[in-house]
């Protein structure tokens, strides 16, 4: 089922109303079919009216969501963009559920005295109410439980819900090992409060959840974002012993994201009497990193300009410092100077990687990607890959979901690959990804067959071969 709602495309999978139907299997073993139909309608509703808070907020940054309704609710898809911030994903996040109260608050306020609610104390129409169908009662009962009660339940700070995002967010790329252990543990004690309840469709749901996450924290770090790494450090004669405890100091303050504290010990190298130059410009660049990823890129700039008047500074700095300040054509030269020169770094590759999105070359930043893809995170990587589809670099968005699948196996990557090698005409590779992904779990067939980008592999057999019609 598909269809268009404020300009933006709706699909409503098989799943989404078989699963939907299951949780009223009381009222289905019961015979009540119409109580069964009140409770599909009202999760439909709640389901559609909070993707739909996300994908209006999505549409404010001038991106093109799609809303697929499944079997496990509901998700809300989009191209990223360089020019989201975290706070902009923070309130993408909150748009679901606070559109899901804004339609259940009233209802619960007009109707919540029928049900001994709180609204019972907000009940508007007394006779009007009493008069209306026990079905009617049903569907109110029903609207009030899913947008409501659901509702805060998705803003629990547990991954893949709402509120887990909004923790992802707030805590920044750089805590991804704490956003897990929080997700972990308040998800494990979600599911254990659902066994003691005998709500095991909830205790399965963030037990899953607190499982994952607690692979998440076990999982090796990949960093998405500059860390300062010397490619070798400075010969032990240049430095002074007791300033170069103090720059290591330094610099594992500037890792542990305590800036203030980075800034402030290589303030005091600074002072130092007599101060070697290698030193100063050391000092002076953990002070541009932690200016930098504290977004204060003026300060970035002083300090990295200093440090350049005594000697030569990093690189991955200058570059990346230049990029924060807008002057794309100088971070693009420095960037791939160094890389020229061997510096594949992802403190280099990674900033040279936007500036080149923000230039519009998509392409080039796309095969820059490919060079490094076993340094970058998944994520990372399949933002690239997302990035150069939307710009209809098959070929680069194809090989990138590729990379992705060679090492995490995952059906949706080898499908991905399959759609970019299809939109680009290489119908072969398309069928060959695509088996791929039916051979990793790829099941949903509903999904395969009424996808624009596969449209060509419908006009023969191989489609119908690897995945046959639903």
């Amino acid at each position: 089922m598909r269809f268009r709602l404020f300009g933006i495309d709706v699909q409503v999978q098989m799943f989404f109303w078989l699963t939907t139907a299951f949780f009223a299997y009381e009222d289905l073993m019961a015979g009540n079919l119409a109580g069964v139909a009140m409770w599909i309608l009202a999760v439909f509703i709640s389901v559609l009216v909070h993707e739909l808070g996300h994908a209006l907020a999505v549409k404010r940054h001038g991106l093109e969501p799609e809303i697929a309704l499944h079997g496990m609710g509901g998700t809300t898809s989009w191209m990223p963009s360089s020019s989201t911030s975290r706070l902009d994903h923070i309130m993408i996040s909150l748009a679901g559920p606070f559109a899901g109260f804004a339609l259940g608050l009233p209802i619960l306020m007009v109707f919540g005295g029928i049900f001994g609610l709180p609204g019972h104390y907000w009940f508007v129409a007394p006779m009007f109410n009493w008069r209306l169908p026990m079905l009617a009662h049903e569907l109110i009962s029903d609207m009030i439980w899913v947008n409501l009660g659901w509702g805060f339940v998705n803003l629990l700070p547990v991954l893949p819900f709402d509120g887990g995002h909004v923790l992802e967010q707030a805590l920044g790329p750089r805590h991804v090992k704490l956003t897990a252990a929080i997700s972990g543990l308040v998800g494990a004690g979600v599911a254990i409060a659902a066994m003691m309840g005998k709500q095991w469709w909830v205790a399965m749901l963030f037990g899953m959840s607190a499982m994952q996450s607690f692979q998440r924290f076990n999982a090796p770090p990949a960093h998405s974002v500059i860390m300062p790494q010397k490619k070798a450090a400075p010969p032990a004669s240049a430095i002074p012993a007791e300033l170069a405890a103090m720059l290591a100091s330094a610099r594992s303050a500037l890792a542990d994201d305590r800036l203030a504290k980075a800034i402030e010990i290589a303030q005091a190298v600074l002072i130092a009497k007599p101060l070697p130059p290698r030193a100063a410009v050391l000092a002076l660049e953990i002070v541009g990193w932690a200016h930098l990823l504290g977004d204060d890129p003026r300060e970035a700039a002083k300090a990295v300009k200093s440090a350049q008047s005594l000697g030569e500074v990093d690189a991955a700095l200058v570059g990346a410092t230049l990029h924060a300040t807008g002057d794309l054509a100088s971070a693009r030269e420095v960037l791939e100077a160094a890389r020229s020169a061997g510096d594949s770094r992802k403190e280099v590759v990674g900033p040279l990687i936007q500036v080149l999105i923000q230039q519009g070359e998509v392409a080039r930043a796309a095969a820059v990607a490919l060079d490094i893809v076993e340094s970058l995170s998944e994520d990372d990587a399949r933002k690239m890959a997302e990035i150069a589809l939307e710009h209809r670099d098959f070929e680069g968005a194809a090989r990138l979901f590729e990379a992705i699948f060679k090492r995490v196996r995952g059906a949706e990557d080898a499908y991905a690959a399959a759609r970019a090698h299809a939109l680009g005409g290489s119908h072969d590779r398309a069928v060959e990804w695509l088996r791929r992904a039916v051979e990793a779990g790829f099941s949903d067939r509903a999904r395969a067959w009424s996808d624009a980008a596969l449209e060509a592999l419908r006009t023969g057999p191989d489609l119908e071969t690897v995945l046959p019609r639903p």
